[in-house]
């Protein structure tokens, strides 16, 4: 955006929802105003069709179809030219055998990233805990922990 000109600014104000939001999602005239951008805006619309890819590649069911459109994908990336789709490819390969765990297991690592910001949390709550024993206790209480917010 810093690099545009004032008048592309004004096309593309507002447009971000239209690009985070799936597709299936969008309405008539927000999905006249995405293909008015991504027309407009090459780059912009490589970089959509690349993120609708991307998502499409989930509801694949075969693991080694999966696998395939992730190579695929990640090549398209980097075909694309898009510095911030060249480092996301990067990303994905480098942490390929875990994505496809996705695939093997149905599990996410969701529940583990939440319980490591729990513990994050209670580390910074305490400001460091020197004792590791008591770490631990706190850690296998963490369930029973009740979280208020007040002023």
């Amino acid at each position: 955006m810093r690099d545009l000109e004032d008048e592309d600014k004004s096309d593309l104000k507002g447009q971000r929802w239209n690009f985070n939001i799936n597709n299936e999602n969008l309405g008539d005239a927000a999905r006249d105003q995405l293909d008015k951008c991504c027309f407009l805006y090459e780059e912009l619309g490589k970089a959509y069709a690349l993120k609708e890819g991307l998502r499409r590649i989930y509801r694949i069911k075969d693991i080694d179809l999966a696998q395939n459109a992730l190579v695929y994908w990640c090549e398209l990336a980097e075909a694309s030219k898009i510095r911030e789709m060249i480092t996301m490819a990067k990303t994905i390969r480098k942490h390929g055998a875990g994505i496809i765990a996705y695939w093997e297991t149905g599990i996410t690592s969701a529940a583990m990233e939440g319980f490591n910001n729990k513990i994050g949390w209670l580390t910074r709550q305490a400001y460091g805990y020197r004792d590791e024993q008591y770490l631990i206790l706190k850690i296998f209480d963490l369930p029973n922990l009740k979280v208020t917010k007040e002023l």
